[in-house]
């Protein structure tokens, strides 16, 4: 039998995304969101205020993060950490990441059909720019903490999470592939057991993780003599790990989904325009158009159809 594919479904499959349980919502709400702010695409007002919002929410945050590195790697005299003995973040990195982020920008002006805009917007947003933030605050964590991890300490650290990043991303395969096939059985005719544990672990884990890290820091602050630097190491420590996660999940179980429906739409982009009720000219656009003529041919024969 062949293996399925996330990536394989026919358009009458693909119409299943939209009724997944963990991401239709939001899927749903973001794309309202979006279809409403693409009315004001292409006008002088709105390249100014994306301009603007792009300097300062983007570009700005990240920046920040890079010039707080190295105003405490230089300045970490009074820290209750070992002194940083690497500056894991220097400005040149930041240039680097700035130059990625635009040249994948310049890379997607390549889809320019009406309809694959508003994935493309929220691609540049919920996808570049966070993996770009989340990496730099990593980096940030790694040069204050490496000098009291160690190398051995560092590679423990994200081989633990890179773990949970796989049970994460096979559990949510699984539930995808499900949901676009029908209920899917691995190779051996077992369900997926990873999935099962990894939502048993995850559950635990959000349920009491964040009522341990306040009951350590209750205990710090009652008995700051016994209970002291390590404890703090190791509630930073949980801190960076969770909030990893937590950016993992929400790539993975909101985010993915929702861009799987933009591929899918780009896949079979006249099955969906008839589904949707759209014209040629609504789906693809005029700047589109005038490049495709041919397209308009469509528009014609359903005119003559009726």
């Amino acid at each position: 039998m062949k293996k399925k594919s996330l990536f394989q479904a026919s358009f009458e499959e693909s119409l299943n995304l939209q009724d997944d349980p963990i991401s239709g919502e939001f899927s749903n709400k973001n794309l309202a969101s979006a279809q409403e702010k693409e009315k004001y695409r292409g006008t002088l007002k709105s390249y100014v205020w994306l301009t603007v919002l792009t300097i300062v929410f983007i570009i700005g945050p990240n920046w920040l993060i890079t010039v707080l590195t190295k105003y405490l790697y230089h300045h970490s005299e009074d820290s209750p950490l070992l002194p940083p003995v690497h500056n894991f973040l220097p400005n040149w990195l930041f240039i680097i990441f700035l130059l990625v982020w635009l040249l994948l920008i310049l890379f997607g002006k390549r889809f320019s059909q009406q309809f694959i805009l508003i994935y493309r917007g929220q691609f540049h947003l919920f996808v570049t720019f966070l993996i770009w933030l989340i990496v730099e605050m990593n980096l940030f964590f790694l040069t204050f903490l490496y000098s009291t991890m160690r190398a051995t300490g560092t590679i423990l650290f994200f081989v633990l999470f890179g773990l949970m990043c796989y049970i994460i991303v096979r559990s949510r395969r699984t539930s995808l592939l499900s949901l676009l096939y029908g209920k899917q059985e691995d190779s051996r005719g077992e369900q997926d057991w990873l999935g099962r544990l990894f939502h048993k672990v995850a559950a635990f884990v959000f349920k009491y993780g964040f009522g341990v890290i306040v009951v350590l820091l209750i205990l710090r602050l009652i008995f700051p003599q016994m209970i002291g630097f390590s404890l703090d190491i190791l509630v930073v420590l949980l801190i960076w790990f969770v909030g990893d996660l937590l950016f993992v999940m929400l790539e993975i179980f909101l985010i993915f989904p929702f861009m799987l429906q933009g591929y899918y739409k780009w896949k079979y982009p006249e099955e969906y325009r008839e589904w949707e009720g759209q014209s040629v000219e609504e789906w693809y656009g005029k700047a589109y158009l005038k490049k495709h003529p041919e397209l308009l041919e469509l528009e014609e024969k359903e005119h003559h159809a009726f």
